[in-house]
């Protein structure tokens, strides 16, 4: 019985929900890609039971809701009952929640779970599609977008022939896609666009196919996903225009075209830009409208700023396509992007191949005439790449690569020229072309294009300038000393030319004195002079510089032909224009006196040495100031010291040392001097000249050695003795080698302080000191110095020993004296050593007298007063025999004289000795001053 009375309300509710809606197919619910309402099919629930019509009952969702709950939970009831009442339950839960009735996630959650106990308790349930489906709408609609996906694809796994299986799968790959699970949601718009034509939602689904690829990153992969989408989008022919080109889309259609086409471009720009896409077209084939991808990929690139990429997608559409009508459009663009990206490189690059490519002749346009368009951007081009290397040269650092910018933008602008000859601006390109070179390093190409300038085109405003620059040209051209004579003669022509053609030119009489200067220096004197003189004589007033460049080139012309009395005379009237302290004065001076100079060494060549020496000192009156005056200087002193005219030779000199303190000539003019000076009789000051000698660094050791030598002896000659004695220690204090001129030096210092008898003993004292110290340095002169020296204090200590009087007590004095006589022969002695024989003898000589003095000091000395009568006589006999042995060693020192008779010496040492003899043993010597005179005679 309950089930009966159920029957007229399950009835009902299907009646109303039959009549509501009918039944729809896939097709007939599609709305915006596919989708109804909130982008789901509705699901419609067809009636499973047979009904017999009845009076119209007005629906009840509400009721009927509560009665299909109340019969799923009947016992006994029938499963397919169950089935139909879990899911017609749940299918009105969600239509309750879409018509906007009160219908909370409480209730949609009982719609999932009946949804989910009809799929388990009915696993072969005949519309589990339909249930699934259902279920993926009631979990969206909860927000568990999971679950919506998992059912959904469910949907398309399990039930592959089911017409839900497009919707679910797009359905779930736009829900993977919004989550941003890109990877899945490719698959599933993959398997709905592998249905083809099967399904309405085919576009939609490869458009969001390519899309998902795309943001994976997979652009090879969407690349021509995209381009189908284009292919059946865009309006057919060749395409090159996005905006015309979408323009033409069909109705409604545009915005996805448009992101189609966007999309291509993104992944074009991520494979590389216009090199992938043809590659792409290379390997896939090319579409219509593969201008319209360049195009629409350098656009998209421009406005991302990413210029050099978009240059380089335009540039690979002329690489695929470099006769195509759009080529020269295209490299526009590219230059276009890379001028508004600033690249000036790439810039200038794709100007150049414009120009080589779709300029007139080229073979792109194959003989016929370019649009005026092109010629005109030509035109611009070529002169903007000249200006553009010029300028970039102009800001370069000087070198190789300044100049070869100079000569690219030279290159440049004779192509315009080539191009364009007969133009109002061929004049002004033409002097841009030459300056270039001129600047590139080119100066006599330079100069003949401004000649051409200058003298081949119509008279132009600025002819005159280029005749000049000519000028200019090949004095730069000068500059190089390989081709200098060359390029001097060229200007010389070019400086005529000039004058010739424009005689009211400003700088006309400038280039003819350039000339002038030119000839001069290509050795055409007569030629140079000429054409100063032409100058000269073709202004009324020339201006003071010009006035004196011409009248130097004269004066140097002179003195060039050695013409050197002329030379001075125009030099001297150039000084008359050259103010004091102008820079000019000096070189002038200089040249004025280097013409007296040469008349100076003309005249001494010729043996005028008088002449020769006036000439040479009137350089110095003339030209005080000149660099060659000290030369001159000297050289008057040397003509003079070679005439032997010692007072004005000094005279010259010595004003030469006052007047160049620093020059470098000194040390000659110092030796020339102190020769003057000696010929001239004055010792004295040739001693100081000799002692500047002496003291100065750069002399050689041995000049310098001479040198302090003379000034001592001259010092001495002049009778100087202090300064004399100063010159002398110096001389040893620098000079203590060669052992021998020292020991002379020693010897005249001990000549000069005799008066001085400790400064005397000590000279003599180093004179044998130096002497024994000298080792191999020594010889016979150095030894015959020495014992010479010892000799003298030999002497000096027995006149001491002589001076001691034996005085009471004789005990204590004579002491003294007996030490005295000792040292006095002990030094005697030593130089008696030496071997010499006037020092031997001498010595031996003195050495008698000593023991003779001693005795004599011992007869003489004072007696005891208290001695009287036969006391004294024996005290004198006492002193008699006391003496008698020094009297006896006196004696055997001049036996020891007197023997060297036998060795053929007689000198006067021996004759005093003989003497002594004769005195001190007249009985044995007394005759033998008899036979002084027969001294060669052997004593018998």
């Amino acid at each position: 019985m309950i089930r009966l009375a159920l029957l007229p309300i399950l009835l009902a509710a299907s009646l109303s929900a039959a009549a509501a809606d009918a039944v729809s197919t896939v097709g007939s619910v599609t709305e915006n890609n596919g989708l109804s309402k909130n982008g789901w099919l509705l699901v419609r629930t067809p009636s499973i039971l047979r009904v017999t019509g009845s009076e119209q009952v007005t629906p009840d969702l509400r009721q009927a809701l509560e009665q299909y709950d109340r019969l799923q939970e009947l016992p006994d009831i029938d499963p397919a009952i169950r089935a139909e009442a879990l899911r017609r339950s749940a299918d009105l839960r969600i239509r309750l929640a879409e018509s906007g009735s009160t219908m909370d996630a409480a209730e949609l959650g009982k719609a999932v779970q009946a949804y989910r106990r009809l799929l388990a308790e009915q696993p072969d349930y005949v519309r589990a599609d339909r249930v699934l489906y259902q279920l993926a709408r009631a979990s969206e609609m909860l927000g568990d977008e999971a679950q919506a996906i998992a059912s959904l694809r469910r949907l398309g796994q399990e039930h592959p022939q089911s017409v839900r299986r497009a919707d679910a799968q797009f359905r779930a790959a736009e829900l993977l896609y919004r989550d941003r699970r890109y990877a899945e949601a490719e698959t599933q718009y993959r398997e709905v666009v592998a249905l083809g034509t099967k399904t309405p939602l085919l576009e939609p689904a490869q458009y969001k196919y390519a899309w998902s690829l795309l943001q994976q990153s997979k652009h090879e992969q969407a690349l021509p996903v995209f381009i189908a989408v284009l292919e059946r989008e865009l309006p057919p022919g060749e395409l090159s225009d996005p905006r015309a080109a979408l323009a033409a889309v069909r109705s409604g259609r545009a915005e996805l075209a448009g992101d189609a086409l966007r999309g291509a471009g993104l992944s074009l720009a991520a494979l590389g830009g216009g090199p992938a896409l043809n590659r792409q077209f290379a390997q896939a084939g090319e579409p219509r409208f593969a201008a319209l991808l360049h195009a629409a990929l350098g656009q998209q690139l421009i406005e991302k700023r990413r210029y050099t990429d978009a240059a380089g997608s335009y540039l690979a559409f002329i690489e695929r396509h470099p006769r195509h009508a759009l080529a020269p459009g295209f490299q526009r663009q590219a230059i276009a992007a890379y001028e508004r990206g600033g690249f000036t490189e790439p810039l200038v690059a794709a100007k150049e191949t414009y120009v080589r490519d779709y300029a007139p002749g080229s073979a792109y346009w194959a003989g016929a005439a370019p649009p005026a368009e092109v010629q005109a951007q030509v035109r611009r081009d070529i002169e903007e790449l000249g200006r553009h290397y010029q300028a970039g040269a102009q800001r370069a650092a000087a070198g190789p690569l300044r100049q070869a910018q100079f000569l690219k933008a030279a290159d440049w602008y004779g192509r315009w020229l080539g191009l364009y000859p007969q133009d109002a601006q061929a004049p002004a390109i033409h002097l841009m072309m030459a300056d270039a070179l001129l600047d590139g390093g080119r100066a006599g190409e330079a100069a003949a294009q401004y000649a051409r300038i200058a003298y081949d085109y119509p008279p132009h405003a600025r002819s005159g300038e280029a005749a000049y620059a000519a000028v200019q040209a090949w004095q730069q051209a000068a500059a190089n000393p390989a081709g200098r004579s060359a390029a001097l003669r060229e200007s010389v022509a070019a400086s005529l030319r000039l004058a010739e053609r424009y005689p009211q030119h400003p700088q006309r009489f400038t280039v003819l004195a350039r000339a002038a200067g030119d000839l001069y220096e290509l050795g055409d004197h007569a030629q140079a002079v000429a054409q100063a003189q032409r100058v000269l004589d073709g202004a009324s007033q020339l201006p003071p510089e010009l006035a004196r460049s011409v009248l130097g080139i004269v004066a140097d012309a002179r003195y060039a032909q050695k013409q050197y009395a002329d030379a001075e005379s125009a030099y001297t009237a150039l000084l008359q224009r050259i103010p004091a302290g102008d820079a000019a004065r000096q070189a002038t001076v200089e040249q004025l006196a280097a013409s007296i100079y040469r008349q100076a060494e003309a005249a001494r060549a010729a043996g005028d040495l008088r002449a020769a020496a006036a000439a040479f000192q009137r350089v110095g009156r003339a030209a005080p100031e000149a660099g060659i005056r000290a030369t001159a200087d000297y050289d008057a002193a040397a003509a003079l010291m070679a005439l032997q005219d010692w007072p004005q030779a000094q005279a010259a000199l010595e004003s030469f040392r006052q007047r160049y303190p620093q020059q470098a000539l000194l040390p000659e003019v110092d030796h020339k001097l102190a020769v003057a000076y000696q010929k001239g009789n004055r010792p004295a000051q040739a001693a100081d000249v000799y002692a500047r000698i002496a003291a100065r660094a750069d002399e050689t050791a041995a000049l310098r050695r001479d040198a302090a030598w003379l000034a001592a002896e001259l010092y001495g000659e002049a009778r100087m003795p202090p300064a004399s004695q100063r010159a002398y220690e110096d001389y040893l204090a620098r000079y203590p080698q060669p052992l021998e001129a020292a020991q002379q030096a020693r010897r005249r210092l001990a000549d000069l302080a005799r008066d001085d008898a400790p400064r005397y003993q000590r000279w003599l004292g180093e004179l044998v000191d130096a002497d024994a110290r000298g080792g191999s340095a020594r010889t016979p002169q150095t030894r015959l110095l020495a014992a010479q020296a010892s000799l003298e204090l030999g002497r000096i200590e027995a006149a001491r020993a002589r001076e001691l009087a034996l005085r009471m007590p004789v005990e204590k004095t004579l002491p003294a004296r007996k030490a005295a006589t000792e040292r006095a022969v002990a030094g005697l002695n030593r130089a008696a050593s030496y071997g010499f024989a006037d020092v031997t003898t001498a010595a031996t000589y003195d050495i008698g007298g000593v023991w003779r003095d001693f005795g004599r000091a011992l007869l003489a000395s004072e007696r005891p007063r208290e001695l009287q009568g036969e006391a004294r006589e024996e005290y004198e006999l006492l002193l008699e025999e006391q003496a008698y042995p020094f009297e006896e060693k006196a004696i055997q020192a001049h036996e020891m004289n007197l023997q060297r008779l036998r060795q053929g010496l007689w000198n006067e040492s021996i004759r005093r000795s003989s003497w002594a003899l004769a005195e001190l043993a007249p009985a044995r010597y007394g005759k033998l001053d008899q036979r002084e005179t027969n001294y060669e005679a052997p004593l018998r």
